[in-house]
């Protein structure tokens, strides 16, 4: 039951291939947007990959003009990553979809019932792997 909502949700997430991106580019992107500039090795981190799964989608992103790269001015062998006006463009707009995706699949749901469900959503965040 789980799994079946959670790919029904993930299925109507293929609005971010409508903007030419996978979902895992589309967090990526959002990742860096949220945090203004970022090293690559922090990203990876955060995305709990290699740096190198991190440059290849890099590599696409930036061939796509939604992020830039530059050497880290306090340590030259580090890149740092930042959005560019195009990706933070495409990064609202994903947002915007998303949110309205997300409104759909909670209508269903009454105002207790959110509250819950929002409170049981908190709680498994929050839970330490």
């Amino acid at each position: 039951s789980m799994w079946r909502v959670q790919r029904k949700i993930i299925s109507g997430m293929a609005t971010q291939k409508e903007l030419g991106l996978t979902f895992p580019q589309y967090s990526l992107l959002s990742m860096i947007a949220k945090e203004k500039k970022s090293r690559v090795v922090h990203l990876a981190e955060k995305m709990e990959v290699k740096s190198s799964a991190v440059t290849v989608m890099l590599d696409r992103m930036e061939i796509l003009g939604l992020i830039s790269r530059e050497t880290d001015e306090n340590d030259r062998r580090a890149v740092v990553v930042s959005i560019t006006e195009k990706g933070q463009s495409v990064q609202a707009e994903g947002k915007r979809r998303s949110e309205m995706l997300l409104s759909e699949q909670l209508s269903i749901l009454k105002p207790d019932e959110l509250q819950r469900f929002a409170e049981y959503f908190d709680k498994i965040e929050r839970q330490e792997r």
